[in-house]
């Protein structure tokens, strides 16, 4: 063979091979590893205790109860809602001020969305609350209706998880309506107080007390 013939043979062998190559699917990608079971039913449990704080945390605003609220939140824990920014402790001062002056609240926590890793958590969930207060001439009693959004950080120490980082946003506020009665009026004991005399606190002692 001569030295042309023998480039032009290694030409092709190399086009040939370089076409084989391309045409080769490519590797594909290794599978993600399925969670443990034991990690499932981890993921499973810390899903249920996350979102028990998040009803305490509402059901806590609804009764005045600055320990209930306080205890979601590790003491380090930071803050942003509206134009608040700043220590979750703090906060949590600010919205029981806010708080103290209304005659009922109602909270209601949906769309609760969590995503687990180790002893770190990644949470949004919806909010709508209801405000009856005073109204501004001190005559009567006013509604209002808020809509809007939680995003946590959590994490998880001596098998607790609280909120180490929260995001509130604000999306909507109601019209403020004139309310036809004042709350005062509702028969005793038919409606939910903002105050440890509630029901809650104390069919929940019942409970406690095996009774």
């Amino acid at each position: 063979m001569t030295g042309v013939n023998r480039r032009d043979a290694l030409t092709v062998a190399a086009l040939t091979g370089g076409l084989a190559l391309a045409a080769a699917p490519a590797a594909a990608a290794p599978k993600a590893r399925k969670p443990t079971a034991a990690q499932q039913i981890d993921m499973l449990v810390s899903r249920a205790e996350i979102e028990e704080v998040l009803y305490a945390y509402a059901r806590g605003n609804d009764h005045g109860d600055d320990a209930m609220i306080r205890d979601c939140f590790w003491p380090e824990s930071q803050h942003k809602h509206g134009r608040f920014e700043g220590s979750s402790s703090d906060f949590v001062g600010f919205a029981m001020k806010v708080g103290n002056t209304l005659k009922y609240s109602k909270h209601h926590i949906s769309n609760v969305s969590i995503r687990i890793s180790g002893d770190r958590a990644f949470s949004e969930c919806y909010y709508n609350a209801h405000h009856r207060r005073p109204d501004k001439a001190g005559t009567g009693e006013e509604d209002q209706w808020f809509e809007g959004r939680y995003i946590d950080l959590w994490e998880r120490r001596g098998g607790t998880w609280k909120i180490i980082s929260r995001r509130g946003t604000s999306d909507f506020n109601s019209p403020v309506t004139p309310a036809e009665a004042p709350y005062s009026a509702l028969p005793p004991g038919s409606h939910a107080e903002r105050s440890k005399d509630d029901a809650y606190y104390t069919m929940l002692a019942r409970f406690e007390a095996g009774k």
